[in-house]
């Protein structure tokens, strides 16, 4: 699958009279300067909502227990000998890992012995995560800061990852390629895919304004 920047997206981004937060399952730092370069607003959701960022130079708000996590990294390890870490030395919430085991038993196994816990696959990467946070709890977090209602956010996805943030929103889009359970909840459901997918919805966005 190839990962680039989709400039009609980005173009969309920046001609939509509402801010555009960022919420992803990725690594502060790097939404940080993806918001940046993209024309995105300096509030943003990293780590599947574990982390919060108000401001471009403000202190992240750490809003789960990585230690836990790293509890039930130890057991995966040695149950699955090639597991992968991805960006772990910069994860403030939870862990993420290469999808290269077999997801369904990494699963079933957090689950029996971290009853908290819970891996999320979005078919980029596995999360091990705190069950009581995700993209929703982010989005409410961030929703009362800015003294709104999460009803008043309208949220875009594909993933398993998404699904919370938009069961919360009061609009919620899906692109071309987003999993069945995501876009049988969607007010709105994208012809186009990936980035080109993501412009569309922007630009229906701008539409209903």
């Amino acid at each position: 699958m190839k990962r680039h920047v989709s400039l009609d997206a980005v173009k969309a981004i920046r001609a939509l009279p509402i801010p555009v937060i960022l919420a992803t399952g990725n690594v502060i730092c790097f939404v940080r300067a993806a918001a940046k370069l993209i024309g995105a607003s300096d509030t943003m959701i990293g780590e599947n909502g574990g982390v919060i960022l108000v401001g471009y130079d403000s202190e992240p708000m750490v809003l789960a227990d990585i230690g836990r996590c790293r509890q039930a990294r130890d057991l995966l390890m040695k149950e699955f000998p090639g597991l992968t870490p991805l960006d772990e030395a910069y994860r403030k919430s939870e862990l993420a890992f290469r999808r290269n085991i077999d997801v369904e038993r990494a699963k079933s196994l957090v689950s029996e012995k971290f009853s908290d816990l819970e891996i999320v696959d979005t078919q980029f990467a596995l999360h091990l995560k705190n069950k009581n946070v995700n993209k929703g709890t982010g989005l409410k977090k961030i929703a009362s800061i800015m003294g709104l209602k999460p009803e008043n956010f309208a949220a875009m996805g594909d993933s398993e990852n998404d699904l919370p943030m938009l069961e919360t929103a009061g609009v919620s889009i899906s692109v071309g390629n987003a999993a069945p359970e995501i876009k049988g909840i969607s007010t709105y459901v994208c012809r186009e895919k990936y980035g080109e997918g993501a412009a569309e919805g922007f630009e229906w966005l701008k539409r209903q304004l």
